[in-house]
């Protein structure tokens, strides 16, 4: 397995006298940063489902999801004074979600119970994703085909799969993966396209089934 991840919450800050290059969060965080408490009440509503529903994908619990998102929420309360313009908040926030994330599932408690990242996938299908009125034959076949593509995603090295999920399902850009992770953007190319490989080859017993559902 790839050498676990050894990411910092700090980047490189941007000239905050520059209001063009700030995005209307950061300018939230700037005014929390002076004082301004409600400005983090906004930052909250606006980004605390995401986070919620990110944090869901890797411990596959609610509660404990939502108690991952206050962490998270603490974490960028406490960071107010030391808290430097990025390019983007949400790289920033969800620098310190993956970090806060991956600390939870490392724990010896949740490793003996299951395996790293195991939920990471978008997780069972909705009902109606998996074809309103088929048989409950049918719909049992399709969880399966869910839960192997979840095994699937288990399997492959850390590193590939948080390219993978941030990309994929949080739909971050390469650049903006290549924040979050601390790595260049080339690595994170290489990363994902290694991920597809692993997944392709893990999954060829089911391709058909995929492709009908």
């Amino acid at each position: 397995m790839e050498a676990a991840l050894n990411w910092g919450e700090a980047m490189q800050p941007l000239e905050e006298n520059a209001p063009g290059v700030l995005d209307s969060d950061a300018q939230l965080m700037l005014r929390f940063r002076n004082g301004e408490t409600g400005a983090f009440d906004q930052l909250f509503s606006r980004h605390t489902r995401a986070i919620i529903n990110f944090a869901y994908r890797f411990v596959r619990e609610r509660q404990t999801a939502e108690e991952l998102a206050q962490d998270i929420f603490l974490r960028v309360y406490e960071s107010a004074s030391r808290y430097r313009v990025e390019a983007k908040f949400t790289t920033w926030l969800y620098r310190i979600a993956t970090n806060v994330c991956l600390n939870e599932i490392r724990k010896s408690h949740l490793r003996a119970g299951r395996l790293p990242l195991e939920a990471i996938a978008r997780g069972p299908l909705p009902a109606c994703a998996l074809g309103c009125g088929s048989s409950p034959e049918k719909l049992l076949e399709r969880e399966a085909i869910s839960r192997a593509i979840r095994e699937a995603l288990n399997r492959i090295p850390e590193k590939q799969r948080i390219a993978f999920v941030l990309n994929k399902y949080q739909e971050f850009s390469y650049a903006e993966v290549a924040e979050i992770m601390g790595i260049s953007e080339k690595a994170v190319k290489s990363l994902i396209h290694r991920a597809r490989e692993a997944l392709t080859e893990r999954l060829k017993p089911i391709l058909p089934d995929l492709l009908n559902l």
